[in-house]
């Protein structure tokens, strides 16, 4: 007689099949639980939330912006100096005022007559005649303001308001001679831009499921690790507690690492090619949004290379004697790996990979802190 062939592939384990998909099944609506919460809150500081993500690339455009506008007005005065260039002292100067005070210096054309004829104005107070009702006429014998003699505040009838060609004459709207530079100084003002009508709530939406699942992060990870370890023997659920704060710390360090460490020469490094070749900048706040996540992304999902060799050292699937032989072109995959998860510019590559390289072989030392077990399969030598 055929023996019945058993498809169960976790006969031998703790947990039937069916088991394990109802704890999958929990472990998914759990985690939906703790997005939805964290979402709740997350609304709640969007605002906050957009106003930190806009924070990088204002400052970068307020620092790009001032480095125009000193470019510029140091041309002008090169220009006016018959080409003798300002002073390393005067320069630091303005920068300092700049930089202390938001200020961007800007160079306008004033016409001297103009300035002459505001110099001359004299201020000449007027005194309000006293109201009268609109039928009250005047009595016997009684004059009116406009009559009354040596009244300095009296328009005689006869004269008639100026025309507008005098008036434009007058106001130097029309220059007469040469207009001068003359600098100035005015606070520097930085944004985003918007093209739909709906972007800005969009956007803002997106920041708040993004802080929604920040903060539901440790629950939502809790309950994934929980469903991995129900297949675990009881002697491996322990590793829990180790991998999930370890990989926690991993994610949010290079999250942050990317956030206040490396936006800042990033955006620096691309606002300056603007500025070679005389092109001002205008981004878009969706743009901006989808650079300011997938950088921290990037990093902070790179960032869990020591748990990944910890864990194919443990299944016995890479010995640690081929970390360290190999290094040479575990970096050059690091570089390559970089270059994928950063946009294009080298100095961000770089930035990731240094950082990466480091956690390498903080990954081997990690290896030989906690050694792994032999595999039935073959290991990688």
């Amino acid at each position: 007689m055929a023996k019945k062939i058993n498809d169960d592939l976790f006969e031998g384990s703790a947990m039937t099949f069916g088991e394990h998909l109802e704890e999958l099944r929990s472990a998914l609506f759990k985690s939906i639980l703790w997005l939805a919460c964290g979402l709740a809150i997350g609304l709640l500081v969007a605002d906050q939330a957009m106003d930190a993500i806009q924070k990088p690339v204002k400052e970068a455009l307020l620092q790009y912006n001032q480095k125009r506008t000193l470019l510029r007005l140091t041309e002008r005065l090169k220009a006016e100096n018959g080409g003798k260039e300002l002073t390393e002292t005067d320069k630091e100067r303005l920068e300092k005022i700049a930089a202390d005070n938001t200020w961007s210096p800007e160079i306008i054309y004033i016409e001297p007559t103009e300035v002459r004829r505001i110099a001359d104005l004299k201020s000449q107070p007027v005194d309000p005649a006293p109201e009268k009702p609109a039928d009250e006429t005047p009595a016997e014998g009684e004059t009116t303001p406009e009559e009354t003699p040596g009244n300095e505040h009296a328009v005689p009838s006869s004269v008639e308001p100026k025309t507008t060609a005098d008036a434009l004459e007058e106001m130097a709207i029309v220059p007469t001679t040469q207009p001068v530079p003359m600098i100035t100084w005015k606070p520097v003002e930085t944004s985003l831009t918007a093209l739909k009508v709906e972007e800005v709530f969009m956007i803002w939406l997106k920041a708040g499921l993004v802080c929604g699942a920040i903060i539901a992060s440790p629950g939502i990870f809790w309950h994934i690790w929980s469903f991995i370890a129900a297949g675990l023997y009881s002697h491996e659920k322990k590793y829990v507690w180790i991998y999930l704060p370890f990989s926690l710390g991993l994610f949010f360090g290079g999250a942050a690492l990317a956030y206040f460490y490396v936006f800042a020469p990033v955006l620096d490094f691309l606002f300056s090619f603007n500025l070679s070749l005389g092109i001002d900048p205008d981004p878009r706040i969706s743009e901006w949004m989808s650079f300011a996540l997938l950088l921290p992304l990037g990093f902070g999902i790179s960032f869990q290379l020591p748990l990944v060799m910890l864990l194919l050292n443990r299944i016995g699937l890479v010995e640690v004697r081929a970390y360290t032989e190999h290094w040479r072109i575990a970096l050059l995959v690091i570089c390559v790996l970089s270059a994928l998860l950063t946009p294009a510019d080298p100095l961000s590559m770089l930035l990731l990979a240094v950082p990466l390289s480091l956690l390498y072989f903080g990954g081997i030392g990690l290896c030989l802190w906690m050694p792994g077990r032999k595999a039935p399969m073959a290991p990688i030598r």
